[in-house]
């Protein structure tokens, strides 16, 4: 570990920094909010760390290019990052989907000083946090939680991910794995993963769990709209989505809406947890997934249900805004915060 290259309080810029196992884009903004210039690029992420940090050097530079702003004038950077993250120390305690080959064997990133490396590369200041928690950071701040002060966010797509904000700050614990809420446990020896637990909500609400839903009810034979998607001979969960599920459904098909019930009650349960422990203001659906009227609908349903009703009361449940800018707007404001702006 380096010394640290300071912010610059008075800068009149900053950029945040989408890092993703496709692409890593950056956006700059200044102090009104602005946005001024974006540029994306390949992430590279199975190519190492070393080749990690000059994609997000490129998309620094690139954004700054596109905004005609000098890097000189750029406070801070801000990067949210798909992993465990140690924010203090600026350190990817793991990330499964970052990494390289060595000996034809795949070693995914394991404690790699990514700030150091990244700041040595670009001489800014830079700050970084796990891509869930920056992505609620960004509904806190730009999005669906503006003007409140307790948050808790979902989101829903291939797994569950999300962020918890009490009192304005990001919710991190002792080593910054904090607020994993797709791991809460809300059945018994059910939606088995060989990542982790049976029971938890991502293997009953992530995008697998949908199709495998939708798929076991048609293997019973059972008429619905759904077999108009299976066009080959693959299995039936090779054919389906959930969006061709969520459009069946909006269609009137009964089997469809039946899986979204299910799986919206999934959903509802794990908000009423957020609800019941942590007494927010506004909880957060995040996702494409989240779309679906009748997921949204049916977790509302569950969580009016199954929360303490004197705590309910007081939380709203509301779609994400700002959609896949989420994380750019949530690593903006990590970065006006480590400048103090």
């Amino acid at each position: 570990m380096g010394n640290r290259v300071q912010p610059k309080a008075n800068a009149p810029y900053v950029v945040g920094v989408d890092l993703g196992g496709t692409n890593v884009r950056a956006a700059v903004l200044d102090r009104n909010e602005k946005s001024l210039g974006r540029f994306e690029t390949p992430s590279d992420a199975k190519a190492g760390a070393a080749k990690t940090v000059v994609r997000i050097a490129d998309a620094v530079r690139g954004a700054a290019d596109a905004a005609g702003v000098n890097i000189n004038d750029i406070g801070a950077v801000g990067v949210a990052v798909p992993g465990h993250i140690n924010v203090p120390e600026g350190r990817i305690v793991w990330a499964p989907n970052f990494g390289e080959y060595a000996n034809d064997s795949y070693v995914p990133y394991k404690d790699v000083y990514l700030r150091d490396m990244v700041e040595a590369e670009l001489g800014i200041a830079m700050v970084m946090d796990n891509d869930a928690n920056v992505a609620a950071l960004g509904e806190f701040r730009f999005g669906a939680g503006r003007g409140t002060r307790h948050l808790v966010m979902f989101t829903l797509g291939t797994g569950v991910g999300g962020g918890i904000v009490v009192d304005g700050e990001v919710l991190r614990g002792s080593t910054g794995g904090a607020a994993e809420v797709g791991h809460i446990i809300i059945a018994d020896g059910v939606g088995g993963s060989q990542f982790g637990a049976h029971g938890r909500l991502e293997t009953l609400a992530g995008r697998d769990a949908i199709t495998e839903r939708a798929a076991l009810k048609m293997e019973s034979g059972r008429e619905t709209k759904l077999w108009d998607y299976i066009t080959g001979p693959e299995s039936l969960m090779q054919h389906l989505t959930p969006a061709t599920i969520d459009d069946a459904a909006e269609a009137g098909d009964a089997l469809a809406i039946e899986v979204l019930n299910d799986i919206g009650h999934f959903v509802g349960l794990g908000i009423a947890s957020m609800i019941n422990v942590f007494n927010p203001e506004v909880v957060v659906l995040g996702g494409k997934i989240a779309r679906s009227k009748t997921l949204f609908s049916a977790a509302h349903r569950t969580a009016r249900a199954s929360a303490v009703g004197s705590i309910f009361v007081s939380a709203k449940i509301v779609r994400a805004e700002l959609d896949d800018n989420a994380g750019i707007m949530g690593a903006v404001e990590l970065a006006w915060r480590e400048i103090g702006g």
